[in-house]
């Protein structure tokens, strides 16, 4: 709890510092306008949010589960509740990556896994006005995701079972971003963005068979913890057809 509480609050204080500081000829009439746009997200390993190498020992073997980069692909709707606030909610395509290793001596062995899930959240947006056509805007939510299939791959020594321990996940979710607003080219969005799930995704099992064709078994479990970078456009509300 502690690294999405962490980045929560730096979302505040942030915005309040910007509020306490707003110019009032900045301050927008009217409601916030409806909008839709399309995201991208690298996702990244971070060591500050809890996205690190899982490490074990049994048996005088060392185990590692570490998170790999991958994306996340989307669309977005956004509804104006106000001149400030916001509520959003996205459609994601979400691809993980995680490598499965070990150390037995002076033997190592590494497969790879792939992770696809499909991520709904739903958010809540405050909007800070910086400059004419420049806002920051920190959102935090809930994320319901939707884990399609069990998981398994293996080489010629060791295997992997994933097993999902429900088909839907939830979690909590926390962006802070800058939004560049023109007046028909659409608005651009860039911002971190951290998910925290509140259980693993996964129950996993890992076999591996020795020099000695002893096979080895040990249990473990996959987070589904992510931070990220979100690239979003969104087109412009004002091009409407006449």
């Amino acid at each position: 709890m502690r690294p999405f509480a962490v980045f929560l609050i730096i979302c505040l204080l942030t915005t309040f510092t910007v509020v306490a500081q707003e110019d009032a000829p900045l301050k927008k009439k009217g409601k916030e306008k409806n909008t839709f746009g399309l995201q991208i997200k690298p996702i990244i390993p971070s060591s500050m949010f809890r996205v690190v190498t899982n490490e074990f020992t049994a048996d005088n073997i060392d185990y590692y589960i570490k998170p790999q980069t991958g994306y996340s692909l989307g669309a977005m709707i956004r509804f104006g509740l106000s001149p400030h606030f916001t509520l959003q909610t996205d459609i994601n395509y979400i691809k993980r990556n995680y490598s499965f290793s070990l150390e037995d001596s002076s033997f190592t062995s590494e497969i790879g896994l792939r992770v696809v899930s499909y991520e709904i959240p739903v958010m809540a947006t405050y909007f800070v006005q910086l400059s004419r056509d420049v806002f920051m805007g920190p959102s935090a939510g809930a994320s319901f995701q939707f884990l399609p299939t069990n998981l398994y791959s293996k080489n010629e020594v060791m295997n992997q079972l994933s097993l999902k321990k429900s088909w839907l996940s939830t979690s909590l979710v926390a962006n802070v971003g800058f939004e560049w607003r023109t007046e028909n080219a659409g608005y651009f969005y860039f911002g971190p963005t951290y998910n925290m799930y509140f259980k693993p995704m996964f129950s996993t099992r890992i076999e591996y068979k020795n020099a000695l064709q002893q096979t080895k078994t040990v249990y473990s479990t996959l987070k589904g913890d992510y931070f990220g970078l979100i690239f979003r456009y969104i087109f412009s509300p004002n091009n409407k057809k006449r």
